[in-house]
């Protein structure tokens, strides 16, 4: 009809209840499970339907049963709600935790319209599977779709209008209903946990492939310029991919994801305070420091951002190479007396001025709201390039608080006189081969004349002159040179050469044992070649935990090839110009990173990973060629493979922590064994 102020329904757009007569009545069980399957007991709940409402029928509430299970019979033929307790629910799924692998939807990509957090994924659950078997309905609830009100929370939420989106999708707080035609049955409600998301970290002496892989991910996080609210920015991560337990948190690069290694603690211990800092953005602007720090209850993070090429003041601060002394006293306990960063020794004084500016700008962050944070919980710094030195130089500051500092390719920043007074500071530096940074400053003597003879221009004319003299002489040490600090974990791209003895004019070839000088050594490299990750500290003398095999190697070290393969202070290999592309976080020490978590996850992986079948190609070679390899060449690539075996051992920690064996076995489960890809030969990697 084209009459549209009139409609006819034959279905008719109201529900009565009938309240009179005898009925067939009906019944309904609901039980409530957790992810593991375990019963969510002695929870007050209320079910309403709507013979409840027109008093045709009483009202029906309780608590859940040791299993679980809420049974209400007596119902009249219409669809009934079921609503929980908010505070109880919470606080019991609080100490619940998570399956260890779980179905992790993909992202909906830009413009689509599916929802962030969809249904969870049919047939992956074991509780599922159980309650179908069983003639079972199944459903998946988290506490917003259950409980009747929003609980309390404590810490409080920033915004208290803003719900955490994955815990509460109903901002109605509706409750779970059951229509008629689903009566007469049990419903198996599997609940969500009540958890967030946290790093994986071991605030150890001890080094850990954990803290090395998550730091790493966290020093490449400290350099988005995404804004706050967007995919890719430091709130972005912290206050909502760890707080959505659909996904596995990651850090995005462009368009590449870096995973990482996360625990499910209660949602009260999540991370409250995720703040980035930049220098450039204060007010006024002053340089172009940034970093960020995160603080959960566990936890204080520190990352620093390292160089951005187009940033005039980082290289500024790259290439200002005076020693200076290390006066910052800023971050010391109120109660006592300042002291210097170290009582001998020199600082870069580019990293020290641009560590000044950002604790003279966020002056609260650095000297009252980071260090107030570390009561009760452990210090983490990390960083990248000069994100590094800047993270040591705030680890120096904050020595009293016991940090622990992972940095990645970051150049050298105090002298070796500076050394006794760092040496409580726990720090892993990792290098990636032939990246020439942290090779600078140079290993020689800065500390001259020059500097002070002619005021600002000095620090140029005295950098020019310490290079020139390095240059003239590679082996140039003399005075208070600058060093490194921290035991080293180098990514080390091992060869192998064999000798020969002859000369390719065929007229001397006869003069063998002549004396006569027309014969020299050859050295030729194999083609085989493997990338090995080494951590001399992995081979202690006094491991009295070592295995049996490990133990054979320590003694086989003796202090003189110790001192020969792992020097103090130094790299194993000097950089190389060629070797910029080295440098780089994501293209460089992360691949590496994430390849050897993955291997040491699981050395048997079908097939295996491309670094492992080098490994093997290269051990080959090894023993094909054992006669014609120079012996200390032999020696130093049979060590070095013996300390990348042993890194396994470093995940024992994260294994013996509670919930470490799930976290691995989580992120195993979504890692791909291509998400990163190792560049063994050519430049980069």
């Amino acid at each position: 009809m084209s009459d549209y102020l009139h409609r006819t329904d034959t279905l008719g757009p109201c529900k009565e209840v009938t309240c009179h007569g005898e009925q067939k009545r009906r019944w309904v069980e609901f039980q409530l499970l957790d992810e593991r399957g375990e019963p969510l007991a002695n929870l007050p709940y209320e079910a309403v339907n709507d013979a409840m409402r027109a008093n045709c029928a009483p009202g029906c509430s309780g608590v859940s049963d040791a299993q679980g299970v809420i049974r209400i019979e007596g119902l009249h033929p219409v669809a009934i709600t079921l609503k929980m307790q908010a505070n109880p629910l919470a606080e019991q799924l609080q100490t619940r935790r998570l399956r260890a692998v779980r179905a992790e939807p993909p992202l909906p990509g830009v413009g689509a319209r599916t929802p962030l957090y969809g249904a969870q994924r049919s047939g992956f659950s074991p509780v599922e599977q159980q309650a179908r078997a069983a003639g079972h309905d199944y459903h998946y609830l988290r506490i917003g779709q259950l409980c009747d009100q929003s609980p309390d929370f404590d810490p409080p939420l920033a915004d208290p209008e803003q719900l955490p989106a994955y815990h509460f999708p109903d901002s109605r707080f509706a409750g779970f209903t059951v229509n008629d035609e689903a009566l007469d049955r049990r419903h198996v409600l599997e609940v969500c946990p009540f958890r967030a998301w946290s790093l994986t970290l071991h605030h150890q002496p001890e080094y850990s492939l954990i803290n090395a892989y998550n730091l790493g991910v966290m020093s490449l996080l400290a350099y988005s310029t995404s804004p706050e609210t967007e995919r890719g920015s430091v709130k972005e991560f912290f206050e909502r991919q760890c707080q959505d337990l659909s996904r596995t948190p990651r850090v995005w690069d462009g368009g590449r994801q870096s995973l990482c290694v996360v625990n499910d603690v209660p949602f009260h211990d999540r991370y409250v305070i995720a703040k980035p800092l930049d220098t450039g953005k204060a007010d006024p602007p002053e340089g172009d420091t940034q970093l960020f720090y995160a603080i959960n209850a566990t936890q204080v993070l520190v990352a620093w951002r390292g160089t951005e090429m187009t940033s005039v003041a980082d290289l500024k601060t790259d290439v200002t190479l005076r020693p200076v002394k290390p006066e910052i006293a800023v971050l010391c306990e109120t109660q006592v007396p300042c002291a210097d960063l170290t009582p001998q020794g020199s600082v870069h004084l580019g990293f020290r001025d641009a560590f000044e500016v950002v604790r003279r700008v966020y002056g609260k962050d650095l000297g009252k709201t980071i260090p107030e944070a570390i009561d009760g919980r452990r210090l983490f710094i990390c960083g990248h390039s000069l994100g590094g030195a800047l993270g040591l130089v705030q680890a120096a500051s904050l020595k009293f608080l016991n940090p622990l500092l992972y940095t990645y390719g970051m150049p050298r920043t105090f002298t070796l006189k500076a050394m006794p007074g760092l040496s409580d500071i726990v720090h892993f530096r990792h290098v990636n081969d032939i990246d020439p940074v942290p090779t600078v400053p140079p290993q020689a003597a800065l500390d001259n004349y020059l500097y002070d003879l002619y005021g600002p221009l000095g620090t140029t004319l005295g950098a020019a002159w310490s290079l020139a003299q390095l240059t003239a002489s590679q082996v140039f040490r003399h005075g208070d040179a600058y060093c490194h600090h921290g035991e080293i974990a180098m990514f080390f791209m091992a060869e192998q050469h064999t000798q020969q003895r002859g000369s390719a004019y065929p007229a001397y070839r006869s003069k063998e044992g002549l004396g006569a000088p027309y014969y020299n050594t050859i050295n030729v490299r194999l083609p085989e070649k493997s990338k090995v990750f080494v951590v001399p500290s992995l081979s202690p003398d006094d491991d009295q935990q070592a295995e049996q095999a490990q133990l054979h190697f320590t003694r086989s070290l003796t202090a003189e090839s110790r001192s020969r393969f792992f020097p103090a202070h130094r790299n194993l290999k000097e950089g190389r110009v060629l070797g910029a592309t080295k440098h780089l976080m994501l293209a460089g020490y992360m691949p590496y990173l994430y390849g050897q978590l993955l291997e040491c996850l699981d050395p048997g992986r079908d097939p295996l990973l491309e670094r492992q079948l080098a490994r093997e190609r290269f051990e080959q070679q090894m023993q094909a060629n054992r006669a014609k390899i120079p012996e200390d060449e032999y020696l130093r690539n049979r060590v070095f493979l013996e300390l990348q075996s042993l890194l396994g051992r470093t995940l024992r920690a994260t294994r013996e922590a509670e919930g470490g064996a799930e976290a691995l076995e989580r992120f195993n489960a979504v890692a791909d064994a291509n998400g990163y890809v190792e560049k063994n030969y050519g430049l980069a990697g």
